[in-house]
């Protein structure tokens, strides 16, 4: 049997430091992604995440298994690697004729300001903020 749990406020556990449920909820990452995108990409770890593609080099999608309630959701990217070529520039949606969806971001990972030479890093990280459907 389910059950529910309702409150406004949560204290930490000598009653002090008081927040806001509805703070926590909408400040929490509703999803967040840990790709391996060079040899066989696959995804590190995930939360709420259903699956991703990789598109060739450089370029991957990743898919919410719980949608966003619409395309204005925040998408935070970073990319890195450990190869001497230095950090990386990660690019989201819009991309190549893709459009951002409530539920599906495209990413774009280059060394370089311009997403036109795009390339494989060792770890590509997506979070989505915002309010679920």
């Amino acid at each position: 049997m389910a059950s529910e749990l309702r409150v406004n406020t949560l204290k930490d556990a000598s009653g002090n430091n008081s927040v806001a449920t509805s703070f926590v909820a909408g400040g929490s990452a509703k999803l967040w992604c840990c790709i391996q995108g060079t040899g066989t990409a696959s995804i590190k770890d995930s939360f709420n995440t259903a699956s991703f593609t990789d598109h060739g080099s450089g370029s991957y999608s990743v898919v919410a298994t719980n949608a966003m309630s619409d395309t204005n959701y925040n998408k935070v990217s970073h990319g890195g690697d450990n190869s001497s070529s230095g950090g990386n520039v990660i690019v989201i949606g819009g991309q190549r004729g893709f459009s951002v969806t409530s539920t599906t971001v495209k990413l774009a990972c280059s060394y370089h300001a311009d997403s036109a030479n795009l390339a494989d890093v060792s770890d590509v990280n997506v979070t989505y903020f915002g309010d679920l459907a």
